[in-house]
């Protein structure tokens, strides 16, 4: 089955937030109004390129992309269990009282100035030009600021890994792993997104 716009366009003022709220109620409300402030933690509030994964049984993590004191860096935070499941107790009752105990794992790695300005480009264009993915599973989000302050942020569901989102997944969980200090070639992740890029604009 082919999902209609299962990569959503949005533009708000905090990202993520306007868009839960008015969804959800109870539990997922609960989760939602708490899960992006605690995982944004130490993320400039317009985002240069942030990435977010929300696994459905593990650990929810993201990334943004800082210029600090003209340097660049990835910063990636992840949460120490799953925030999700951290609020509900032995018997399946809702305790939002445990998501205390969570903790928030923050690292920054310095990046190039290439591969700086590169993810920028890749996020400005995708929030505008991709569509497509799954239905289910892990949910990705994507955020970057635009050139009048306003704050576009897109979000899919496991894509196939070989299409244009699953290769900019595949990515970005690599930027992630930079920002966490995992030796991976820079150099080699330039071409990896100059190559999707390139792709993007084809398509």
């Amino acid at each position: 089955m082919t999902l209609i716009l299962a990569f959503l366009l949005t533009t708000s003022l905090c990202f993520g937030q306007n868009e839960h709220l008015g969804q959800y109620a109870g539990d997922l409300k609960e989760y939602y109004d708490n899960v992006f402030p605690l995982l944004y933690s130490e993320f400039s509030e317009k985002p240069y390129a942030r990435y977010t994964s929300m696994p459905a049984f593990s650990a929810e993590y993201a990334f943004s992309v800082e210029e600090i004191d003209k340097k660049n860096y990835i910063i990636s935070n992840t949460f120490s269990e799953s925030f999700w499941y951290a609020g509900y107790d032995k018997k399946g009752s809702m305790n939002n009282e445990r998501r205390k105990s969570v903790k928030l794992n923050t690292i920054k790695t310095e990046i190039n100035n290439d591969l700086y300005l590169l993810i920028g480009e890749l996020f400005e264009i995708l929030v505008y030009e991709l569509h497509g993915g799954g239905n289910d599973g892990v949910t990705y989000y994507f955020a970057t600021t635009d050139k009048n302050g306003k704050i576009k942020t897109g979000r899919t569901w496991s894509p196939n890994e070989k299409s244009l989102l699953g290769r900019l997944v595949k990515i970005c969980d690599n930027l992630y792993s930079i920002g966490i200090g995992n030796n991976i070639d820079q150099a080699k992740i330039i071409e990896e997104i100059t190559r999707l890029i390139n792709d993007i604009k084809k398509e």
